[in-house]
């Protein structure tokens, strides 16, 4: 989620970088979320399960699935970068 610069950094420095870099990222994600929801309802629209089947929810489950193993990975890629 950052960009690791070879040097050390003051606390103030890393805040400022923090907050500069922070915004842009929220708001990719924002975005992206919004193409899955409307993904989502493309998909409903199309095939019109019934909300409460046990299918359609399976369905929804394995995609919210994906999206937290993504975020998962992301994070822990992260982690292990900084780590390093």
């Amino acid at each position: 989620m950052y960009e690791r610069k070879g040097k050390a950094m003051l606390p103030e420095d890393v805040e400022t970088t923090h907050t500069a870099s922070n915004g842009p990222r929220l708001e990719a994600i924002r975005t992206h979320g919004k193409e899955i929801h409307k993904l989502m309802k493309d998909t409903f629209d199309n095939i019109k399960p019934d909300k409460s089947s046990k299918t359609w929810r399976q369905y929804v489950d394995y995609l919210n699935g994906l999206a937290i193993e993504g975020i998962t990975n992301g994070v822990n890629s992260s982690m292990l970068y900084l780590k390093d």
